[in-house]
């Protein structure tokens, strides 16, 4: 598919509106390729779309994410347009998973204490310890 004359003026202004954060970054002491990776393209990259190349879906969300830059398309824009939508909503928070090593150790095989993994899901195991007490 061509470039359109919207397609190039949006490649043009996405580039005004990055090249202030990137000098910014740049006076901080990051490198271009450290910049670039920030914003999933390599260094090279990056300067093509700095000089009017056009920015992947990708780099347009980072640049978003990352500096808050948000160029309309053809008049239309879309960051106000996303958070209009999202007005009165609750923000859903994001998941996460939380990985840590886990190790339960007996001194010897015990009558006393039973130690049973059982399966739950798909990568889900419910620990079931059984302890007998003396009597």
């Amino acid at each position: 598919m061509k470039r359109t004359e919207a397609d190039r003026r949006f490649a043009v202004l996405f580039a005004e509106a990055l090249q202030p954060h990137v000098a910014s970054e740049r006076n901080q002491g990051k490198s271009l390729s450290q910049i670039a990776a920030h914003l999933g393209v390599t260094a090279a990259g990056l300067q093509k779309q700095l000089g009017g190349g056009t920015p992947s879906i990708r780099t347009i969300a980072l640049a978003h994410a990352l500096y808050g830059v948000a160029v309309p398309y053809s008049g239309i824009d879309i960051s106000k347009a996303v958070s209009a939508k999202r007005k009165g909503k609750k923000a859903r928070t994001e998941e996460r998973q939380l990985v840590l090593p886990f190790e339960i150790t007996a001194s010897a095989p015990s009558k006393d204490l039973i130690l049973k993994l059982l399966p739950q899901g798909v990568r889900r195991y419910r620990l079931q310890v059984t302890v007998r007490l003396p009597r």
